[in-house]
C-alpha cells in the first residue's frame, strides 16, 4: 500500500492594484476538490461535535461538512465560500438533506467574516493561508473552541491532537487545536491564614504556558502548569502542619480573572479553598503576532 499526501486545490482571489483597498478580483485558478466523506466524518469526530455546537466551515465547497454536522449531530452550521456557484450548490444540498433550518451559507471573504459565534471550525486550506488566518482565529474564536484542519498545519502552533485517514490508498491527516485563553502576564492573589501574597508571571506561546511564582517575595516552584482552552491547572508545595503538601490549583480564565479552587490534604482530609487571581491588564502579551501577514480571499 502506497501512502501519499495529496495537496488541496484552491480557488484564490487576489487583491489587485497598488492601493490597500483596491477592488478584489475573483480568479478561478484551479478546480474545486471536495474533502472525501471518510475525512469529513473524522473531522467531525475529532472535534467532538454535538447538538450544542455552531460549526463554521471556511471555504465550504458543496457544504458537506456543515450539512454533515447538522444531519448527524444536530449541530447548527455556517459555511463561507467566495464562489457563488459553490454557495448555490450548498443551499441545494442542504435542502436535499432537510437541514435548511440549521445551516447558512455566505458568499464572503474569509478575512471579513466574523468568527465569534463559532464553537467549532473546519478548514481545508494551504499552510500559507492558515498562517495568515492564524491571528484572526486566535483573536475571534472563544477559548475552548475546536479548530480542525484537513492536511495542513499552523506552523509553530502545534496541534493538540492528530489522526490519519486512508482513502483509496491515500493518506489524509486531520489536525485538532483547542483555542487557548490568553493567560500571559502577572497574576496576583492571597491565600491562607495569615494571608500569603502570591504573584505568578506567565509567558505563553499559543497553548503552552510557562510560569514563575513568588509567595511573599520568595521564589516558589510551579509544577505541571497546563492550559486547555480556558482551564488552568498547576501545583505548588506549601507548608501545612509543619510539612510540605502539594496544593492543586484549578481555575477558569475569563478576561483578567482566573477563578477556581485549591485542593490539598491536611489532617487526613482533603480540603478545598476558593481561589481567585487577578491580572494586571498592562502585562498581557499577544500569544501570536506577525504583522507581515496580509489578508486575501480564498475558496476551496
Amino acid at each position: 500500500m502506497i501512502k501519499r499526501l495529496v495537496p488541496a486545490l484552491f480557488v484564490l482571489a487576489f487583491v489587485v492594484g497598488p492601493a490597500a483597498d483596491a477592488v478584489q478580483q475573483k480568479q478561478l485558478d484551479v478546480p474545486y476538490v471536495p474533502t472525501k466523506y471518510p475525512v469529513v466524518d473524522e473531522m467531525l469526530r475529532i472535534a467532538k461535535i454535538d447538538k450544542t455546537d455552531i460549526v463554521y466551515d471556511l471555504g465550504c465547497g458543496d457544504g458537506r461538512l456543515v450539512i454533515g454536522a447538522a444531519q448527524k449531530f444536530g449541530a447548527r452550521g455556517v459555511g463561507f465560500d467566495i464562489d457563488p456557484e459553490r454557495i448555490q450548490e450548498c443551499k441545494e444540498n442542504a435542502a436535499k438533506a432537510g437541514v435548511t433550518s440549521r445551516v447558512q451559507f455566505f458568499e464572503q471573504d474569509l478575512f471579513t467574516a466574523d468568527f465569534h459565534e463559532a464553537s467549532a471550525m473546519t478548514i481545508y486550506l494551504l499552510t500559507s493561508v492558515n498562517l495568515k488566518l492564524r491571528p484572526k482565529l486566535l483573536r475571534e474564536l472563544r477559548p475552548g473552541s475546536r479548530l480542525v484542519s484537513h492536511n495542513f498545519g499552523m506552523g509553530e502552533w502545534k496541534a493538540d491532537e492528530s489522526s490519519e485517514v486512508m482513502v483509496d490508498d491515500i493518506s489524509h491527516e486531520v489536525y485538532l487545536w483547542v483555542i487557548p485563553a490568553n493567560v500571559s502576564g502577572v497574576w496576583t492573589w492571597t491565600m491562607g491564614k495569615p494571608a500569603n501574597k502570591c504573584e505568578m508571571t506567565i509567558a505563553q506561546s499559543f497553548q503552552v504556558p510557562a510560569g514563575t511564582l513568588k509567595v511573599d517575595g520568595v521564589a516558589t516552584e510551579i509544577k505541571d502548569l497546563t492550559l486547555k482552552g480556558d482551564k488552568v491547572r498547576f501545583v505548588i508545595e506549601r507548608p501545612v502542619e509543619a510539612k510540605l503538601v502539594p496544593m492543586v490549583f484549578e481555575g477558569k480564565a475569563q478576561g483578567h480573572t482566573i477563578a477556581g479552587t485549591v485542593k490539598f490534604q491536611a489532617g487526613g482530609k482533603e480540603l478545598s479553598w476558593e481561589w481567585k487571581a487577578s491580572r494586571n491588564p498592562a502585562t498581557e502579551k499577544p500569544i501570536d503576532v506577525d504583522s507581515s501577514r496580509t489578508p486575501f480571499s480564498i475558496s476551496r
